[in-house]
Protein backbone atom coordinates (compact mmCIF):
# COMPACT_ATOMS: atom_id res chain seq x y z
CA UNK A 1 0.00 0.00 0.00
CA UNK A 2 1.33 3.42 -0.92
CA UNK A 3 2.31 5.57 2.04
CA UNK A 4 3.13 9.22 2.34
CA UNK A 5 6.71 8.28 3.10
CA UNK A 6 6.90 6.42 -0.17
CA UNK A 7 5.90 9.59 -2.02
CA UNK A 8 8.65 11.70 -0.52
CA UNK A 9 11.32 10.67 1.95
CA UNK A 10 11.40 14.18 3.37
CA UNK A 11 7.76 13.79 4.45
CA UNK A 12 8.26 10.52 6.23
CA UNK A 13 7.57 11.95 9.66
CA UNK A 14 3.94 12.65 8.74
CA UNK A 15 1.98 9.89 10.51
CA UNK A 16 -0.51 8.78 7.88
CA UNK A 17 -1.01 5.52 6.07
CA UNK A 18 -2.74 7.04 3.08
CA UNK A 19 -4.14 10.38 1.88
CA UNK A 20 -7.88 10.76 2.43
CA UNK A 21 -9.73 13.25 0.22
CA UNK A 22 -12.81 13.15 2.40
CA UNK A 23 -12.19 15.65 5.20
CA UNK A 24 -13.77 16.58 8.48
CA UNK A 25 -14.64 20.27 8.50
CA UNK A 26 -11.89 22.32 10.08
CA UNK A 27 -14.30 24.10 12.45
CA UNK A 28 -15.24 20.71 13.88
CA UNK A 29 -11.59 19.75 14.33
CA UNK A 30 -10.71 23.05 16.04
CA UNK A 31 -13.73 22.76 18.35
CA UNK A 32 -12.69 19.22 19.29
CA UNK A 33 -9.20 20.40 20.20
CA UNK A 34 -10.57 23.26 22.32
CA UNK A 35 -12.76 20.84 24.23
CA UNK A 36 -9.78 18.52 24.84
CA UNK A 37 -7.66 21.47 26.02
CA UNK A 38 -10.38 22.57 28.45
CA UNK A 39 -10.58 19.07 29.90
CA UNK A 40 -6.81 18.83 30.29
CA UNK A 41 -6.56 22.18 32.07
CA UNK A 42 -7.81 20.67 35.33
CA UNK A 43 -4.93 18.18 35.29
CA UNK A 44 -2.05 20.46 34.32
CA UNK A 45 -1.31 21.94 37.77
CA UNK A 46 -0.84 18.49 39.25
CA UNK A 47 1.45 17.47 36.37
CA UNK A 48 3.55 20.58 36.89
CA UNK A 49 3.87 19.91 40.62
CA UNK A 50 4.88 16.31 39.97
CA UNK A 51 7.44 17.54 37.47
CA UNK A 52 8.81 20.27 39.77
CA UNK A 53 9.07 18.15 42.95
CA UNK A 54 9.73 14.65 41.59
CA UNK A 55 10.53 14.32 37.87
CA UNK A 56 12.18 17.60 36.84
CA UNK A 57 13.66 16.40 33.56
CA UNK A 58 10.38 15.36 31.94
CA UNK A 59 7.54 17.39 30.49
CA UNK A 60 7.11 20.46 28.29
CA UNK A 61 4.39 23.02 28.91
CA UNK A 62 3.57 25.89 26.55
CA UNK A 63 2.76 28.38 29.33
CA UNK A 64 6.18 28.00 30.99
CA UNK A 65 9.76 28.72 29.93
CA UNK A 66 10.14 25.18 28.59
CA UNK A 67 9.98 26.29 24.95
CA UNK A 68 12.02 29.50 25.20
CA UNK A 69 14.71 28.29 27.62
CA UNK A 70 15.16 24.60 27.02
CA UNK A 71 18.54 24.48 28.75
CA UNK A 72 17.42 26.02 32.02
CA UNK A 73 17.88 24.21 35.29
CA UNK A 74 14.65 22.43 36.26
CA UNK A 75 15.47 20.86 39.63
CA UNK A 76 15.59 24.05 41.69
CA UNK A 77 12.72 22.83 43.93
CA UNK A 78 14.36 19.47 44.63
CA UNK A 79 16.73 18.86 47.52
CA UNK A 80 16.30 15.07 47.62
CA UNK A 81 16.24 13.16 44.32
CA UNK A 82 14.85 9.87 45.62
CA UNK A 83 11.70 10.21 43.47
CA UNK A 84 13.75 10.58 40.28
CA UNK A 85 15.94 7.61 41.22
CA UNK A 86 12.81 5.61 42.01
CA UNK A 87 11.35 6.52 38.62
CA UNK A 88 14.55 5.26 36.98
CA UNK A 89 14.24 1.96 38.87
CA UNK A 90 10.54 1.76 37.97
CA UNK A 91 11.18 2.38 34.26
CA UNK A 92 14.03 -0.10 34.09
CA UNK A 93 12.08 -2.68 36.09
CA UNK A 94 8.98 -2.50 33.92
CA UNK A 95 11.18 -2.55 30.83
CA UNK A 96 13.01 -5.73 31.87
CA UNK A 97 9.89 -7.32 33.33
CA UNK A 98 7.31 -6.53 30.64
CA UNK A 99 9.17 -5.89 27.35
CA UNK A 100 12.73 -7.19 27.81
CA UNK A 101 14.82 -6.72 24.64
CA UNK A 102 16.96 -9.76 25.44
CA UNK A 103 14.18 -12.36 25.36
CA UNK A 104 10.84 -13.15 23.78
CA UNK A 105 8.02 -11.43 25.67
CA UNK A 106 4.97 -12.16 23.51
CA UNK A 107 3.71 -14.87 21.22
CA UNK A 108 0.89 -15.26 18.74
CA UNK A 109 -1.62 -18.03 19.33
CA UNK A 110 -5.14 -19.06 18.40
CA UNK A 111 -8.11 -18.13 20.55
CA UNK A 112 -9.56 -21.64 20.18
CA UNK A 113 -7.61 -24.29 22.04
CA UNK A 114 -8.55 -26.87 19.42
CA UNK A 115 -6.70 -24.88 16.76
CA UNK A 116 -3.43 -25.21 18.68
CA UNK A 117 -3.14 -28.72 17.22
CA UNK A 118 -2.72 -27.35 13.69
CA UNK A 119 1.08 -27.50 13.56
CA UNK A 120 1.37 -25.92 10.10
CA UNK A 121 -0.76 -22.96 11.14
CA UNK A 122 1.17 -22.61 14.39
CA UNK A 123 4.45 -22.57 12.49
CA UNK A 124 3.10 -19.75 10.30
CA UNK A 125 2.30 -17.74 13.43
CA UNK A 126 5.76 -18.48 14.83
CA UNK A 127 7.43 -17.21 11.66
CA UNK A 128 5.35 -14.04 11.60
CA UNK A 129 5.99 -13.50 15.26
CA UNK A 130 9.77 -13.71 14.72
CA UNK A 131 9.55 -11.26 11.81
CA UNK A 132 7.58 -8.84 13.97
CA UNK A 133 10.16 -9.18 16.73
CA UNK A 134 12.94 -8.54 14.21
CA UNK A 135 11.39 -5.26 13.06
CA UNK A 136 10.80 -4.18 16.65
CA UNK A 137 14.50 -4.71 17.36
CA UNK A 138 15.47 -3.01 14.12
CA UNK A 139 13.39 0.07 14.95
CA UNK A 140 13.56 2.46 17.92
CA UNK A 141 10.82 0.61 19.79
CA UNK A 142 12.77 -0.34 22.89
CA UNK A 143 14.17 3.17 23.38
CA UNK A 144 10.73 4.71 23.04
CA UNK A 145 8.90 2.20 25.23
CA UNK A 146 11.43 2.80 28.01
CA UNK A 147 10.72 6.52 27.77
CA UNK A 148 7.01 5.71 28.10
CA UNK A 149 7.64 3.76 31.28
CA UNK A 150 9.58 6.75 32.65
CA UNK A 151 6.58 8.99 31.86
CA UNK A 152 4.06 6.59 33.39
CA UNK A 153 4.31 8.08 36.93
CA UNK A 154 2.35 11.06 35.56
CA UNK A 155 -0.51 8.64 34.91
CA UNK A 156 -0.26 8.02 31.16
CA UNK A 157 2.24 7.92 28.31
CA UNK A 158 1.28 7.83 24.59
CA UNK A 159 3.54 6.47 21.85
CA UNK A 160 3.07 6.85 18.10
CA UNK A 161 3.44 3.88 15.72
CA UNK A 162 4.14 4.80 12.09
CA UNK A 163 5.43 3.09 8.93
CA UNK A 164 9.01 3.72 7.84
CA UNK A 165 10.77 3.06 4.56
CA UNK A 166 14.09 2.52 6.36
CA UNK A 167 13.14 0.34 9.31
CA UNK A 168 9.66 -0.86 8.39
CA UNK A 169 8.11 0.73 11.46
CA UNK A 170 9.14 3.56 13.76
CA UNK A 171 7.94 4.96 17.08
CA UNK A 172 7.67 8.41 18.60
CA UNK A 173 7.36 9.60 22.21
CA UNK A 174 5.25 12.48 23.48
CA UNK A 175 6.23 13.93 26.85
CA UNK A 176 3.75 15.22 29.42
CA UNK A 177 2.25 18.60 28.58
CA UNK A 178 2.60 18.22 24.81
CA UNK A 179 -0.52 16.17 24.05
CA UNK A 180 -4.27 16.11 24.52
CA UNK A 181 -6.29 12.89 24.81
CA UNK A 182 -9.89 11.89 24.24
CA UNK A 183 -11.73 8.64 24.90
CA UNK A 184 -14.52 6.74 23.20
CA UNK A 185 -17.67 5.20 24.67
CA UNK A 186 -15.69 2.23 26.01
CA UNK A 187 -13.31 4.45 27.95
CA UNK A 188 -10.25 3.69 25.79
CA UNK A 189 -8.17 6.46 24.25
CA UNK A 190 -9.18 6.98 20.59
CA UNK A 191 -8.43 10.69 20.03
CA UNK A 192 -5.04 12.40 20.15
CA UNK A 193 -3.93 15.98 19.54
CA UNK A 194 -0.71 17.91 19.96
CA UNK A 195 0.72 21.31 19.09
CA UNK A 196 4.34 21.68 18.02
CA UNK A 197 6.50 24.42 16.52
CA UNK A 198 8.02 24.47 13.04
CA UNK A 199 9.76 27.16 11.01
CA UNK A 200 8.72 28.12 7.49
CA UNK A 201 11.31 25.91 5.78
CA UNK A 202 10.27 22.85 7.78
CA UNK A 203 6.61 23.44 6.94
CA UNK A 204 7.47 23.73 3.26
CA UNK A 205 9.50 20.52 3.28
CA UNK A 206 6.89 18.50 5.15
CA UNK A 207 3.61 19.71 3.65
CA UNK A 208 4.48 21.00 0.20
CA UNK A 209 4.16 24.48 -1.31
CA UNK A 210 0.61 23.98 -2.58
CA UNK A 211 -0.71 23.68 0.99
CA UNK A 212 1.08 26.68 2.53
CA UNK A 213 -0.92 29.63 3.90
CA UNK A 214 0.12 33.15 2.97
CA UNK A 215 1.81 33.81 6.33
CA UNK A 216 4.24 30.97 5.75
CA UNK A 217 4.90 32.07 2.16
CA UNK A 218 5.71 35.56 3.40
CA UNK A 219 8.14 34.14 5.96
CA UNK A 220 9.85 32.15 3.23
CA UNK A 221 10.50 35.36 1.30
CA UNK A 222 12.30 36.82 4.31
CA UNK A 223 15.79 35.40 4.53
CA UNK A 224 15.97 36.17 8.25
CA UNK A 225 12.54 34.76 9.09
CA UNK A 226 12.80 31.55 7.08
CA UNK A 227 14.37 29.79 10.04
CA UNK A 228 13.85 32.11 13.02
CA UNK A 229 10.10 32.58 12.91
CA UNK A 230 8.18 29.76 14.56
CA UNK A 231 4.64 28.63 13.70
CA UNK A 232 2.35 26.53 15.88
CA UNK A 233 1.14 23.46 13.99
CA UNK A 234 -1.73 21.33 15.30
CA UNK A 235 -2.17 17.63 14.63
CA UNK A 236 -5.40 15.83 15.44
CA UNK A 237 -6.24 12.12 15.11
CA UNK A 238 -9.83 11.09 15.76
CA UNK A 239 -12.34 8.44 14.64
CA UNK A 240 -13.68 9.05 11.15
CA UNK A 241 -17.41 9.04 11.88
CA UNK A 242 -18.27 9.83 8.27
CA UNK A 243 -16.81 6.60 6.90
CA UNK A 244 -18.95 3.79 5.52
CA UNK A 245 -17.91 0.55 7.30
CA UNK A 246 -16.93 -2.27 4.98
CA UNK A 247 -16.35 0.02 2.02
CA UNK A 248 -12.75 -0.07 0.74
CA UNK A 249 -10.79 3.00 -0.28
CA UNK A 250 -9.02 5.88 1.36
CA UNK A 251 -12.27 7.77 1.88
CA UNK A 252 -13.32 5.30 4.53
CA UNK A 253 -10.29 4.95 6.75
CA UNK A 254 -11.26 4.37 10.39
CA UNK A 255 -9.22 7.31 11.74
CA UNK A 256 -8.68 10.77 10.26
CA UNK A 257 -5.32 12.59 10.50
CA UNK A 258 -5.52 16.38 10.23
CA UNK A 259 -2.85 19.12 10.30
CA UNK A 260 -3.43 22.87 10.35
CA UNK A 261 -1.67 26.08 11.25
CA UNK A 262 -2.77 27.79 14.45
CA UNK A 263 -4.61 31.00 13.64
CA UNK A 264 -5.13 30.05 10.01
CA UNK A 265 -8.74 31.00 9.34
CA UNK A 266 -9.23 29.94 5.72
CA UNK A 267 -10.75 26.58 6.61
CA UNK A 268 -7.94 24.66 4.92
CA UNK A 269 -5.64 22.00 6.27
CA UNK A 270 -1.92 21.71 5.79
CA UNK A 271 -2.56 18.00 5.33
CA UNK A 272 -5.50 15.61 5.64
CA UNK A 273 -4.98 11.85 5.76
CA UNK A 274 -6.04 8.77 7.60
CA UNK A 275 -5.08 5.63 9.49
CA UNK A 276 -6.17 2.03 9.38
CA UNK A 277 -5.61 1.69 13.15
CA UNK A 278 -5.37 4.21 15.97
CA UNK A 279 -1.72 5.27 15.67
CA UNK A 280 -1.03 6.46 19.21
CA UNK A 281 -1.59 3.68 21.78
CA UNK A 282 -1.55 5.15 25.28
CA UNK A 283 -0.27 3.46 28.42
CA UNK A 284 -2.21 4.36 31.56
CA UNK A 285 -1.18 3.34 35.07
CA UNK A 286 -4.57 3.52 36.79
CA UNK A 287 -7.88 4.98 35.60
CA UNK A 288 -10.63 5.99 38.01
CA UNK A 289 -14.16 6.02 36.66
CA UNK A 290 -14.50 7.51 33.21
CA UNK A 291 -11.45 9.77 33.43
CA UNK A 292 -9.48 10.32 30.25
CA UNK A 293 -6.17 10.76 32.02
CA UNK A 294 -4.75 8.35 34.57
CA UNK A 295 -3.16 8.42 37.98
CA UNK A 296 0.36 7.18 38.51
CA UNK A 297 2.97 6.88 41.26
CA UNK A 298 3.73 10.59 40.95
CA UNK A 299 0.20 11.39 42.09
CA UNK A 300 0.33 9.08 45.08
CA UNK A 301 3.79 10.31 46.16
CA UNK A 302 3.07 14.02 45.72
CA UNK A 303 2.44 14.79 49.39
CA UNK A 304 5.41 12.75 50.58
CA UNK A 305 7.64 14.30 47.91
CA UNK A 306 6.73 17.88 48.86
CA UNK A 307 7.16 17.13 52.56
CA UNK A 308 10.47 15.41 51.87
CA UNK A 309 11.86 18.41 50.00
CA UNK A 310 10.92 20.72 52.90
CA UNK A 311 12.40 18.42 55.54
CA UNK A 312 15.59 17.98 53.54
CA UNK A 313 15.97 21.75 53.13
CA UNK A 314 15.33 22.24 56.85
CA UNK A 315 17.97 19.67 57.65
CA UNK A 316 20.46 21.31 55.30
CA UNK A 317 19.66 24.66 56.87
CA UNK A 318 20.20 23.17 60.34
CA UNK A 319 23.53 21.75 59.23
CA UNK A 320 24.58 25.09 57.81
CA UNK A 321 23.54 26.91 61.00
CA UNK A 322 25.50 24.35 63.00
CA UNK A 323 28.64 24.92 60.96
CA UNK A 324 28.16 28.67 60.45
CA UNK A 325 25.78 29.98 63.11
CA UNK A 326 24.73 33.63 63.24
CA UNK A 327 27.07 35.58 65.52
CA UNK A 328 26.62 38.28 68.15
CA UNK A 329 29.28 40.52 69.70
CA UNK A 330 30.23 44.01 70.84
CA UNK A 331 29.05 46.93 68.75
CA UNK A 332 32.57 48.24 68.18
CA UNK A 333 33.61 45.10 66.32
CA UNK A 334 33.02 45.96 62.72
CA UNK A 335 34.43 42.89 61.06
CA UNK A 336 34.75 39.29 62.23
CA UNK A 337 36.94 36.74 60.46
CA UNK A 338 35.02 33.41 60.58
CA UNK A 339 37.62 31.51 58.56
CA UNK A 340 39.26 28.75 60.63
CA UNK A 341 42.44 30.20 62.10
CA UNK A 342 41.41 33.73 61.19
CA UNK A 343 42.21 36.76 63.35
CA UNK A 344 39.80 39.55 64.25
CA UNK A 345 41.19 42.99 65.19
CA UNK A 346 39.66 45.82 67.17
CA UNK A 347 38.70 43.52 70.02
CA UNK A 348 38.65 45.41 73.35
CA UNK A 349 39.87 43.61 76.42
CA UNK A 350 37.20 42.67 78.92
CA UNK A 351 34.38 42.37 76.42
CA UNK A 352 32.32 39.19 75.99
CA UNK A 353 33.72 38.69 72.51
CA UNK A 354 31.97 37.23 69.51
CA UNK A 355 29.71 34.23 70.16
CA UNK A 356 26.85 32.33 68.47
CA UNK A 357 23.52 34.08 68.62
CA UNK A 358 21.77 30.79 69.59
CA UNK A 359 22.64 27.12 69.98
CA UNK A 360 21.76 24.57 67.31
CA UNK A 361 20.93 20.95 68.14
CA UNK A 362 24.00 19.06 66.99
CA UNK A 363 22.32 15.75 66.11
CA UNK A 364 18.76 16.06 64.75
CA UNK A 365 18.17 12.30 64.56
CA UNK A 366 14.39 12.66 64.59
CA UNK A 367 14.49 14.73 61.39
CA UNK A 368 16.83 12.26 59.70
CA UNK A 369 14.44 9.43 60.64
CA UNK A 370 11.49 11.29 59.15
CA UNK A 371 13.43 11.92 55.95
CA UNK A 372 14.34 8.24 55.67
CA UNK A 373 10.73 7.21 56.27
CA UNK A 374 9.53 9.56 53.52
CA UNK A 375 12.15 8.20 51.13
CA UNK A 376 11.09 4.61 51.81
CA UNK A 377 7.44 5.53 51.25
CA UNK A 378 8.24 7.09 47.88
CA UNK A 379 10.26 4.03 46.88
CA UNK A 380 7.32 1.76 47.71
CA UNK A 381 4.89 3.97 45.79
CA UNK A 382 7.13 3.82 42.73
CA UNK A 383 7.67 0.06 43.27
CA UNK A 384 11.40 0.76 43.28
CA UNK A 385 11.85 -1.53 46.29
CA UNK A 386 10.04 -4.25 44.36
CA UNK A 387 12.39 -4.13 41.37
CA UNK A 388 15.48 -3.76 43.54
CA UNK A 389 14.31 -6.61 45.77
CA UNK A 390 15.64 -9.37 43.53
CA UNK A 391 19.20 -8.07 43.47
CA UNK A 392 19.12 -7.63 47.23
CA UNK A 393 17.67 -11.12 47.73
CA UNK A 394 20.29 -12.74 45.51
CA UNK A 395 23.03 -11.24 47.66
CA UNK A 396 21.45 -12.65 50.83
CA UNK A 397 23.38 -15.87 51.64
CA UNK A 398 20.58 -17.32 53.78
CA UNK A 399 18.08 -17.53 50.87
CA UNK A 400 17.99 -20.40 48.40
CA UNK A 401 17.29 -19.95 44.68
CA UNK A 402 13.79 -21.40 45.19
CA UNK A 403 13.06 -18.92 47.97
CA UNK A 404 14.28 -16.03 45.85
CA UNK A 405 12.04 -17.13 42.97
CA UNK A 406 8.99 -17.42 45.22
CA UNK A 407 9.71 -14.03 46.76
CA UNK A 408 10.06 -12.49 43.31
CA UNK A 409 6.77 -13.97 42.14
CA UNK A 410 4.92 -12.71 45.20
CA UNK A 411 6.30 -9.21 44.75
CA UNK A 412 5.69 -9.04 41.02
CA UNK A 413 2.10 -10.15 41.45
CA UNK A 414 1.46 -6.88 43.26
CA UNK A 415 1.68 -5.15 39.87
CA UNK A 416 -0.98 -7.43 38.40
CA UNK A 417 -3.62 -4.75 37.67
CA UNK A 418 -1.04 -2.40 36.15
CA UNK A 419 0.42 -5.18 33.99
CA UNK A 420 -3.02 -6.20 32.73
CA UNK A 421 -3.90 -2.62 31.74
CA UNK A 422 -0.57 -2.04 30.01
CA UNK A 423 -0.93 -5.25 28.02
CA UNK A 424 -4.54 -4.59 27.05
CA UNK A 425 -4.47 -0.84 26.27
CA UNK A 426 -0.86 -0.31 25.23
CA UNK A 427 1.18 -3.31 24.13
CA UNK A 428 -1.54 -5.21 22.26
CA UNK A 429 -2.48 -2.20 20.04
CA UNK A 430 1.23 -1.62 19.36
CA UNK A 431 1.80 -5.22 18.26
CA UNK A 432 -1.40 -5.30 16.21
CA UNK A 433 -0.60 -2.06 14.38
CA UNK A 434 3.01 -3.11 13.83
CA UNK A 435 1.82 -6.45 12.45
CA UNK A 436 -0.68 -4.77 10.12
CA UNK A 437 1.90 -2.25 8.88
CA UNK A 438 4.33 -5.08 8.07
CA UNK A 439 1.59 -7.09 6.37
CA UNK A 440 0.62 -4.13 4.18
CA UNK A 441 4.30 -3.70 3.30
CA UNK A 442 4.59 -7.37 2.26
CA UNK A 443 7.15 -8.21 4.95
CA UNK A 444 5.68 -11.66 5.63
CA UNK A 445 6.33 -14.69 3.40
CA UNK A 446 3.38 -16.12 1.43
CA UNK A 447 1.21 -18.80 3.03
CA UNK A 448 0.05 -22.01 1.30
CA UNK A 449 -3.57 -21.75 0.20
CA UNK A 450 -4.83 -24.56 2.44
CA UNK A 451 -3.11 -23.09 5.50
CA UNK A 452 -4.35 -19.61 4.63
CA UNK A 453 -7.89 -20.92 4.43
CA UNK A 454 -7.61 -22.46 7.89
CA UNK A 455 -6.02 -19.31 9.30
CA UNK A 456 -8.81 -17.12 7.94
CA UNK A 457 -11.32 -19.06 10.02
CA UNK A 458 -9.38 -18.60 13.27
CA UNK A 459 -8.95 -15.63 15.55
CA UNK A 460 -5.36 -14.86 16.52
CA UNK A 461 -4.62 -13.60 20.01
CA UNK A 462 -1.51 -12.20 21.66
CA UNK A 463 -0.13 -14.02 24.67
CA UNK A 464 2.45 -12.41 26.93
CA UNK A 465 5.30 -14.50 28.27
CA UNK A 466 7.45 -11.78 29.82
CA UNK A 467 8.69 -12.19 33.42
CA UNK A 468 5.92 -9.94 34.76
CA UNK A 469 3.26 -11.74 32.72
CA UNK A 470 4.64 -15.11 33.77
CA UNK A 471 4.51 -14.05 37.39
CA UNK A 472 0.76 -13.57 36.97
CA UNK A 473 0.42 -17.03 35.46
CA UNK A 474 2.78 -18.74 37.88
CA UNK A 475 0.02 -19.54 40.34
CA UNK A 476 -1.73 -21.59 37.64
CA UNK A 477 1.48 -23.46 36.83
CA UNK A 478 2.04 -24.17 40.51
CA UNK A 479 -1.52 -25.55 40.78
CA UNK A 480 -0.84 -28.01 37.95
CA UNK A 481 2.45 -29.10 39.50
CA UNK A 482 0.87 -29.59 42.92
CA UNK A 483 -2.08 -31.54 41.48
CA UNK A 484 0.21 -33.91 39.57
CA UNK A 485 2.47 -34.36 42.61
CA UNK A 486 -0.53 -35.09 44.84
CA UNK A 487 -1.87 -37.68 42.39
CA UNK A 488 1.57 -39.31 42.34
CA UNK A 489 1.66 -39.54 46.12
CA UNK A 490 -1.86 -40.94 46.29
CA UNK A 491 -1.07 -43.58 43.68
CA UNK A 492 1.53 -45.10 45.99
CA UNK A 493 -1.29 -46.16 48.32
CA UNK A 494 -4.15 -46.35 45.83
CA UNK A 495 -2.88 -47.02 42.29
CA UNK A 496 -6.25 -46.11 40.77
CA UNK A 497 -5.74 -42.44 41.81
CA UNK A 498 -3.36 -41.82 38.92
CA UNK A 499 -6.15 -42.62 36.49
CA UNK A 500 -7.74 -39.27 37.36
CA UNK A 501 -4.91 -37.39 35.59
CA UNK A 502 -4.98 -36.90 31.83
CA UNK A 503 -1.24 -36.60 31.10
CA UNK A 504 -1.62 -35.21 27.57
CA UNK A 505 -4.21 -32.68 28.73
CA UNK A 506 -2.06 -31.62 31.68
CA UNK A 507 1.02 -31.10 29.50
CA UNK A 508 -1.03 -29.21 26.91
CA UNK A 509 -2.44 -26.89 29.56
CA UNK A 510 1.01 -26.38 31.09
CA UNK A 511 2.58 -25.56 27.71
CA UNK A 512 -0.19 -23.10 26.90
CA UNK A 513 0.17 -21.26 30.20
CA UNK A 514 3.95 -21.28 29.88
CA UNK A 515 3.83 -19.90 26.34
CA UNK A 516 5.89 -22.68 24.78
CA UNK A 517 6.62 -22.21 21.03
CA UNK A 518 4.36 -24.06 18.64
CA UNK A 519 7.32 -25.66 16.86
CA UNK A 520 8.23 -27.70 19.94
CA UNK A 521 4.72 -29.14 20.27
CA UNK A 522 3.23 -32.05 18.35
CA UNK A 523 -0.27 -31.87 16.98
CA UNK A 524 -3.11 -33.79 18.63
CA UNK A 525 -3.37 -36.05 15.57
CA UNK A 526 0.33 -36.86 15.69
CA UNK A 527 0.18 -37.60 19.41
CA UNK A 528 -2.84 -39.88 18.89
CA UNK A 529 -1.07 -41.67 16.03
CA UNK A 530 2.05 -42.19 18.16
CA UNK A 531 -0.06 -43.56 21.01
CA UNK A 532 -1.82 -45.99 18.66
CA UNK A 533 1.52 -47.10 17.17
CA UNK A 534 2.93 -47.70 20.65
CA UNK A 535 -0.18 -49.63 21.65
CA UNK A 536 0.05 -51.77 18.50
CA UNK A 537 3.74 -52.39 19.13
CA UNK A 538 3.04 -53.36 22.73
CA UNK A 539 0.25 -55.70 21.57
CA UNK A 540 2.57 -57.33 19.02
CA UNK A 541 5.26 -57.74 21.66
CA UNK A 542 2.71 -59.31 24.02
CA UNK A 543 1.55 -61.75 21.33
CA UNK A 544 5.13 -62.66 20.51
CA UNK A 545 5.89 -63.28 24.17
CA UNK A 546 2.77 -65.43 24.50
CA UNK A 547 3.72 -67.51 21.46
CA UNK A 548 7.19 -67.95 22.85
CA UNK A 549 5.72 -69.16 26.14
CA UNK A 550 3.51 -71.66 24.27
CA UNK A 551 6.47 -72.89 22.29
CA UNK A 552 8.57 -73.23 25.42
CA UNK A 553 5.83 -75.17 27.17
CA UNK A 554 5.26 -77.49 24.16
CA UNK A 555 8.95 -78.36 23.76
CA UNK A 556 9.10 -81.06 26.55
CA UNK A 557 5.96 -82.81 25.25
CA UNK A 558 7.35 -82.94 21.73
CA UNK A 559 10.61 -84.35 23.00
CA UNK A 560 8.77 -87.00 24.99
CA UNK A 561 6.74 -88.05 21.95
CA UNK A 562 9.90 -88.29 19.94
CA UNK A 563 11.53 -90.48 22.56
CA UNK A 564 8.49 -92.82 22.65
CA UNK A 565 8.50 -93.15 18.90
CA UNK A 566 12.17 -94.00 18.84
CA UNK A 567 11.70 -96.56 21.63
CA UNK A 568 8.80 -98.21 19.82
CA UNK A 569 10.79 -98.40 16.65
CA UNK A 570 13.49 -100.20 18.57
CA UNK A 571 11.14 -103.24 18.78
CA UNK A 572 9.32 -102.85 22.07
CA UNK A 573 6.07 -104.74 21.38
CA UNK A 574 4.18 -103.11 24.22
CA UNK A 575 5.02 -99.60 23.06
CA UNK A 576 4.28 -100.55 19.46
CA UNK A 577 0.87 -101.88 20.46
CA UNK A 578 0.22 -98.78 22.63
CA UNK A 579 1.14 -96.38 19.84
CA UNK A 580 -0.57 -98.42 17.09
CA UNK A 581 2.66 -99.19 15.25
CA UNK A 582 2.69 -102.39 13.16
CA UNK A 583 5.39 -104.86 14.08
CA UNK A 584 7.84 -105.66 11.32
CA UNK A 585 6.40 -108.34 9.08
CA UNK A 586 3.05 -108.56 10.84
CA UNK A 587 -0.16 -106.72 11.62
CA UNK A 588 -0.94 -104.42 14.45
CA UNK A 589 -1.66 -106.07 17.77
Amino acid sequence: MMTLAADAASREFLPADEAAPKQIRKEVAVARVKAMAAERQTWEERWKDIRDYQLPFLGEFRDTDDLVDRGRRRDVKIADGVAWMSAIAFGAGVMSGLTPPSRQWFKMAFSRTEAEGDVEAMEVLDVRQKITEYFLHRSNFYNCVHNCYMELPFGQAPMGVFPSMETGVRFQNYTIGTYYLGTGPGGTVNTFARCFQMNAVQILEQFGEENLPQTVKDALQNSGGRYSRKFNVWWLVLPNDSRIPGTPGNRNMPYASLYWLEGQGDGKYLYAGGFEEFPVPTARYQVVGGNTYGFGPGWYAEGDAKGLQKMKRDMLTAAELLVKPPMVGPADIRRVNLIPGGYTKEMQLGTAGVRPLFQIQSNPQWLAAEIQAAEETIKRIYSADLFLMLSNAVDAPQKTAREVMILQQEKLQQLGPVVERLQDEFLSPIIERTYNILERMGAFPPIPDDVAERLSAEEVKIEYISPLAQAQKMSGLVNIEQAVAFAGQMSQLWPDAVKKVDPIGAVTEYFEMLGAPGRMQRSAEEVERMIQEEQQMMQQQAEAQQQAMYAQAAAPAAQAAKNLTEAAQDGNPALQALMGINAPGGSAV
